[in-house]
C-alpha cells in the first residue's frame, strides 16, 4: 500500500503540476530533510568555533545599512565574482540556478508543511519556465567551470584537490538528474494523455524538460514511472548529501562569502592602529589565535581561486610569497591542526593550551609535527613570505570575499620588528634614519627646506614658519621632494604649477616630518605613531585645514589613517587639486606635448584610494597621447617599492626579473617616448628598470606634474 502515493495524471485543465506525484512515501522526504540540516548545523557549529578562538578584537557592527547593502549586492549580483568574466558569469549562472531551484524546493516544502495550494495555470507556466531555463544555465554554468579546472588548467589554479572534482560531479549530477526525472514525468504524461494539446503546456512550462522527454517517448510507460520514482529518491539523496557535506568541503563559501560580504571592512584602505601602544605586552601577531574572528572567517572564506595569486606582483616574479598559498592555505591548515589541542584548552579554563596539548587525546594521534610547537611566522607562514609583500592591493581588490591579506601580514611584521627584533638590516637602517632625522634617506632634517633654494622657488613658496602667512592648503611635500635630488623636480614643477594656478598655499620645511607610513607598513608601529603625532602637532598649531600631498603613500597616511589618531583634514592628492584647476581653466596648456605615452598607476593612489581618472585628466590637458596598458587602473601591475620594500634590497630569482624590471617591460611595450608616474617611488624604480632595459634613450621618465609643467610656457 502506497501511504500518500498520488497517480501521475496525462494531464491537467488548467496548467499545473501535482508536487511528489508518482513517488511512493513522497512524505518521507520531508521527515528526512532534517538528518542533512542536522549534519550541516553540526559542521556549521564546528566551524564557527574555530572563529571564536580568536583572541584579537574586530568590531564590524557599524554601518548596518551599508552592511546589508553590501551583502545583498555582492551575493546576489556576484558583483566582485563577475570581474573575471568567463569563469565569473559562468559561477553567476550556477548560483542563480542554484537559488531558484532552492526556491522552487522551498515551495514544494511549504505545499507539505503549510498546505500552500498548487501553483497553477499562467503563474505555473512562468515560474516552472524560470525554473527551467535557470537550472538549465546552471547546468551549462558547472560545465564550464569543470572546463576551465580540468582542461585549461590555468595557474592560479594551481592547487586543485580531489574533493573540488567530487563537488563539481556531485552538482553536476544533481542538475542533470533533476532534468532527466522532469523528461521521465514528461514522457510518461504525454503516452498518458488522450491527446498532445492535453499536456502541451509543458512545451512552454519546461523547455528543457520536454526536450530530456524525447529519449523516453518510446519507453514503456510502467519502466518511465519505475524509472522516474527511482530517479527521484536518488536527486533527493545526493542533494539532501550537498546540504551535508556544505561545512566540510568548499561548499562552505556559500556561507563564509556572505558573511564576509557582510562584515567586509567598510572604511578606507588603512592598517588597523594599535591603541594605547605604551601599554601594550605583546605587539602584532605571533600565533594563530591572536588575530581576530574575522581574520580566521577570512581563512574559511577562501575558494583558492586564486584571483590573488595570478595579480600578485611577488608571485609572478618567482617570490617565496603567494597570498592564496603560503598566506591564507597554510593559516587555515595550522588553525585547524591546533584547534582541537585549543579547544580543549579553552575548556579546561584553567589549564594553559601547551598543557593540554601533552595530555589531550587528540594528541594520541601521533603527529609528526606538534601543531602547539609550530611558530605562526617562523614555520607556518615564514618571514620570507612576510617581507615579500609590497602592500599593493591586488590579492584585496581581486579577491571575490574581500579577503583582508595586508593586515594579516603588518601584523605577523608588527610583532617580528617590535616583540622579536627580527628584521632586514636594510629596514632597521630606514628605522634609524626616521627616528634620527625623520627621513629615510638619513639626510639632516635640517635641510628638509633646502630644496626651494636649490630649485630656485623660494619666493614662490610661503614658508609658514618663517612668512608666517595665511594658506588655504598646506603643501605636504614629503621626504622625497626634499631629499631625493630627482624628485626635487617634480616638487619644483608642482609649485611652479600651483603659484601660476594662484593656490594659496603654505610649507612647514623643518616642521613637517615623515609621513611614518614606510614605518608603519614594515611593522614599527611604535616609530609610525611618534612621526604622525610630531605631524599632528606642526598641523595643529598653524591651524591645518586642508592638505596637499605629494607622495601617494604619505597621501593615503594623510587621508586614511591620520583620522585614527585624531587627524582629520580634508586631504588631497597633487594630481587630484592639477585636475580640479584644469576643468576650472586655471591651468591651460600652452602647447599640445604630443608624445606618446604609457601610465604607470601607482598601487596607493590607484587601488589603495580609486583615483585613475583625474592624473590622466591632467595629461590629456597637457596634449599627450595616453596608451593604455593591459596591466593598467585596478589590475596595474606594482613597482616593487609599496609595504616599505623602498628600503629593502629584492633580489631577482632565478627565471624571473625584479618586480620594477617586470613593470618596466609592460610599460615599453607600445615603445612610447615618455613613461608618466605620480610617486617618488615608482618613478625611482621605473626609472631604474627603463636604465635596465637600456631604453634611456628613446623613453624618459617624468611625474605627471612636470608633463603637465612642460606643457606650459616657461
Amino acid at each position: 500500500m502506497y501511504f500518500g502515493f498520488t497517480e501521475l495524471q496525462g494531464g491537467y485543465d488548467v496548467p499545473m503540476r501535482i508536487v511528489g506525484a508518482n513517488v511512493p512515501y513522497e512524505w518521507l522526504i520531508y521527515i528526512i530533510m532534517f538528518i542533512p540540516i542536522t549534519i550541516f548545523l553540526y559542521g556549521a557549529w564546528q566551524r564557527i568555533k574555530l572563529w571564536l578562538l580568536a583572541k584579537g578584537e574586530q568590531h564590524r557592527n557599524d554601518n548596518l545599512g551599508q552592511r546589508f547593502l553590501s551583502w545583498f549586492t555582492f551575493t546576489f549580483a556576484q558583483a566582485r565574482v563577475i570581474r573575471k568574466p568567463f569563469a565569473g558569469f559562468m559561477h553567476f549562472l550556477l548560483f542563480w540556478g542554484f537559488v531558484v531551484l532552492a526556491i522552487a524546493a522551498g515551495v514544494d516544502a511549504a505545499h507539505f508543511w503549510l498546505g500552500w495550494p498548487h501553483i497553477e495555470g499562467a503563474s505555473y507556466i512562468w515560474f516552472s519556465w524560470v525554473v527551467d531555463w535557470l537550472g538549465f544555465l546552471g547546468l551549462i554554468g558547472i560545465i564550464a567551470l569543470a572546463i576551465v579546472r580540468y582542461i585549461q588548467k590555468p595557474d592560479r589554479l594551481n592547487d586543485t584537490k580531489v574533493s573540488d572534482g567530487w563537488v563539481i560531479l556531485l552538482v553536476f549530477t544533481i542538475l542533470l538528474t533533476g532534468f532527466v526525472i522532469e523528461g521521465l514525468r514528461i514522457s510518461a504524461q504525454i503516452t498518458m494523455s488522450s491527446t498532445m494539446q492535453q499536456i502541451a503546456y509543458e512545451r512552454s512550462a519546461s523547455p528543457f524538460g520536454w526536450l530530456f522527454a524525447y529519449p523516453f517517448l518510446n519507453v514503456s510507460l510502467d519502466s518511465v514511472l519505475i524509472w522516474h520514482r527511482i530517479l527521484w529518491w536518488f536527486h533527493m539523496a545526493i542533494a539532501f548529501l550537498l546540504i551535508a557535506l556544505v561545512p566540510f568541503t568548499k561548499l562552505w563559501h556559500i556561507v563564509t562569502g556572505m558573511l564576509n560580504y557582510f562584515f567586509r571592512d567598510l572604511g578606507p584602505s588603512a592598517v588597523p592602529m594599535v591603541y594605547n601602544i605604551e601599554e601594550a605586552e605583546t605587539f602584532g601577531v605571533e600565533n594563530i589565535e591572536d588575530f581576530g574572528w574575522k581574520d580566521l572567517l577570512d581563512l574559511d572564506a577562501c575558494i583558492r581561486c586564486g584571483r590573488c595569486q595570478e595579480n600578485c606582483p611577488a608571485y609572478n616574479t618567482g617570490k617565496a610569497l603567494n597570498p592564496k598559498i603560503t598566506i591564507i592555505q597554510n593559516m587555515k591548515k595550522h588553525l585547524e591542526a591546533k584547534a582541537p589541542y585549543l579547544l580543549e584548552a579553552k575548556a579546561a579554563g584553567e589549564h594553559e593550551a601547551a598543557e593540554v596539548a601533552m595530555t589531550s587525546e587528540a594528541a594520541e594521534a601521533v603527529e609528526e609535527v606538534n601543531p602547539m610547537e609550530q611558530s605562526l611566522i617562523y614555520d607556518i607562514v615564514t618571514t620570507e613570505v612576510i617581507w615579500d609583500c609590497t602592500n599593493c592591493r591586488a590579492c584585496m581588490e581581486h579577491c571575490p570575499m574581500f579577503i583582508e591579506h595586508i593586515p594579516k601580514i603588518v601584523e605577523m611584521r608588527r610583532n617580528l620588528v617590535m616583540w622579536q627584533g627580527d628584521m632586514p638590516s636594510e629596514a632597521q637602517m630606514a628605522f634609524t634614519n626616521m627616528e634620527r632625522n625623520y627621513n629615510p634617506w638619513g639626510v639632516g632634517f635640517a635641510n628638509r627646506a633646502d630644496w626651494l633654494n636649490e630649485r630656485g622657488i623660494r619666493e614662490l613658496v610661503n614658508l609658514v614658519p618663517e612668512d608666517g602667512k595665511e594658506f588655504e592648503y598646506l603643501l605636504y611635500a614629503g621626504c622625497a621632494v626634499s631629499f631625493d635630488d630627482r624628485y626635487k623636480k617634480v616638487g619644483e614643477a608642482l609649485v611652479r604649477l600651483l603659484d601660476k594656478a594662484g593656490v594659496s598655499f603654505g610649507y612647514l620645511g623643518t616642521e613637517e616630518y615623515c609621513c611614518g607610513d614606510s614605518a608603519r607598513r614594515l611593522g614599527n608601529e611604535y616609530l609610525y605613531q611618534t612621526l604622525v603625532q610630531s605631524n599632528l602637532d606642526s598641523f595643529n598649531n598653524y591651524g591645518v585645514k586642508k592638505i596637499i600631498v605629494v607622495c601617494p603613500h604619505g597621501y593615503n597616511a594623510l587621508k586614511n589613517e591620520y583620522p585614527q589618531m585624531g587627524g582629520n583634514f580634508e586631504v588631497y592628492h597633487y594630481t587630484e587639486i592639477l585636475a580640479k584647476l584644469v576643468a576650472e581653466g586655471k591651468l591651460k596648456a600652452d602647447k599640445a606635448l604630443g608624445a606618446k605615452i604609457t601610465y604607470h598607476d601607482s598601487c596607493f593612489l590607484g587601488r589603495h584610494n580609486k583615483i585613475y581618472d583625474q592624473p590622466r585628466q591632467v595629461l590629456k590637458a597637457a596634449g599627450t597621447n595616453l596608451v593604455e596598458i593591459e596591466k593598467g587602473k585596478n589590475f596595474g601591475f606594482c613597482c616593487g617599492a609599496g609595504g616599505g620594500r623602498m628600503w629593502l634590497e629584492e633580489h631577482a630569482v632565478e627565471g624571473y626579473k625584479r618586480i620594477n624590471d617586470t613593470r618596466t617591460d609592460q610599460l615599453l611595450v607600445p615603445e612610447p617616448e615618455m613613461i608618466v608616474t605620480n610617486c617618488p617611488f615608482c618613478l625611482t624604480m621605473i626609472s631604474d628598470g627603463v636604465k635596465g632595459a637600456e631604453a634611456e634613450e628613446k623613453t624618459k621618465v617624468f611625474d605627471v606634474a612636470e608633463v603637465l609643467w612642460k606643457s606650459m610656457s616657461n
